[in-house]
């Protein structure tokens, strides 16, 4: 072998030295950083004896250092931070939950729930692309496509069970119309999740249950988001952006791959960690904060999660309505509310109601559709008179504040405001 120039060599003996930092960021940038020079001048692992042989000014040669997944350990959720923040402008929470959601497609099946990972963003050139092509670098088994039917998904999962589904362009697959699509993603979620299809004269059942990342425009079908940890991409500015193009081909993706790896081979999970949520949210985050607190992130990773699944659209319409019901009624402290008076007030309180059936785009909220909303809940629209009534006044069917008091406490317990001490009785006819 060749030396190559002193500077060199000695840049690479102390790049080999920072590697056993105990300082795991340090050490991981050691790593890539060695990696990238060795590549530059042609040299391989095997080459770093001579090196140091050299630079320590002896002519031994010593023995060959263990390949790159026996150097000193190095924190793995560490290294895909580090990785992220190196190629992606995203916030530190957005950060927190892909790097968990890289290392959860390696263990998810020892979970009941594996989340959806949704990339979106109002515009195009927001780095969606560029992050689901870096997560296709990091994660088990991936398949990634800019369009897909629902027999290529079942079938590809038939022949390679649990592969990381990676889907590009979504806003372009129809998935407000396309239900068979939804309802193969929907059913992944969970594991046990699958669909029947009639197969060589035969009912064949087909499983679902993986990893799916999505990136899209706009925004994706509420039981979809429902099921997603939620990544809001947004452009950047030129003076904002400090990150670095991405090189698919860099050496640093198979190092961090071999060392994830050996981490999913020894790492044991806690299938009931601390969880700062509830409901879906919880099932969501199960697996990303048991990895997080098998990595020493549980803290930051717990904050991560609240931040991102604070004020999310993504509720059952259901509870959605019963939050902005509870609204109208404090914020004009009233006792009732007639039917279509109150759908009119929901409409303007929030633009969901203006479009917010999947599978009929472009319907707002009816007086038929509220009915319908709360039948579940038990409350059903009653007549209801003028608090101040004269011989011309008529009832209107409504609702009135006390149909709604137990199911606010069951649904809606951080938005229920104090009781007022007297309500300001407006009449609805």
């Amino acid at each position: 072998m060749t030396l190559p120039p002193p500077n060199v060599c000695k840049r690479i003996r102390k790049l080999h030295a920072m590697m056993g930092s105990s300082n795991t960021k340090e050490a991981a940038i050691a790593l890539a950083k060695l990696n990238a020079l060795l590549a530059e001048h042609s040299l391989g692992w095997n080459d770093i004896p001579e090196i140091l042989a050299a630079t320590a000014g002896t002519t031994a040669t010593a023995a060959a250092p263990p390949p790159p997944s026996d150097q000193p350990e190095v924190n793995v959720l560490d290294l895909v931070l580090f990785l992220l923040e190196k190629h992606v402008a995203v916030t530190p929470a957005e950060r927190m939950a892909i790097a968990l959601w890289i290392l959860h497609s390696w263990v998810f099946d020892r979970f009941t729930v594996t989340p959806r990972l949704a990339l979106l963003s109002p515009v195009r050139g927001c780095g969606k692309t560029t992050l689901l092509a870096l997560i296709e670098l990091l994660v088990a088994d991936p398949h990634r496509t800019d369009d897909i039917s629902p027999a290529a998904v079942y079938h590809h999962l038939d022949h390679k069970p649990g592969a990381t589904l990676l889907i590009d362009e979504a806003d372009n697959a129809g998935l407000l119309e396309n239900r068979t699509l939804r309802s193969v993603f929907n059913s992944g979620h969970r594991k046990g999740g699958g669909v029947t299809r009639f197969t060589g004269g035969w009912p064949k059942r087909f499983p679902t249950f993986c990893p799916l990342a999505i990136a899209a425009i706009g925004s994706l079908p509420l039981p979809l988001l429902h099921r997603s940890v939620l990544i809001n991409m947004q452009r950047k500015a030129p003076d904002e952006i400090h990150i670095e193009r991405l090189d698919e081909n860099a050496p640093d993706w198979i190092i961090a791959r071999e060392r994830i790896r050996k981490w999913t081979a020894a790492c044991v999970l806690e299938q009931d960690p601390e969880i700062p949520l509830v409901n879906r949210a919880a099932d969501n985050w199960r697996v990303l904060l048991a990895i997080a607190d098998n990595l020493g992130h549980g803290e930051e990773a717990r904050a991560a999660a609240r931040e991102l699944t604070a004020n999310r659209p993504d509720e059952d319409p259901g509870v959605i309505l019963l939050g902005d019901i509870l609204a109208v009624f404090s914020r004009r402290r009233i006792d009732r509310i007639a039917s279509a008076d109150l759908v009119t007030e929901l409409i303007a309180l929030n633009d969901f109601w203006t479009d917010w059936r999947d599978e009929r785009p472009d319907r707002k909220l009816t007086q038929g559709d509220l009915a319908r909303l709360l039948r579940p809940f038990r409350i059903k629209s009653k007549s209801i008179w003028p608090v101040e009534r004269t011989p011309t006044s008529r009832s209107r069917k409504g609702y009135t504040r006390d149909q709604f008091e137990a199911v606010w406490r069951s649904y809606c317990p951080d938005g229920t405001p104090a009781q007022p001490s007297k309500f300001i009785r407006l009449a609805t006819g």
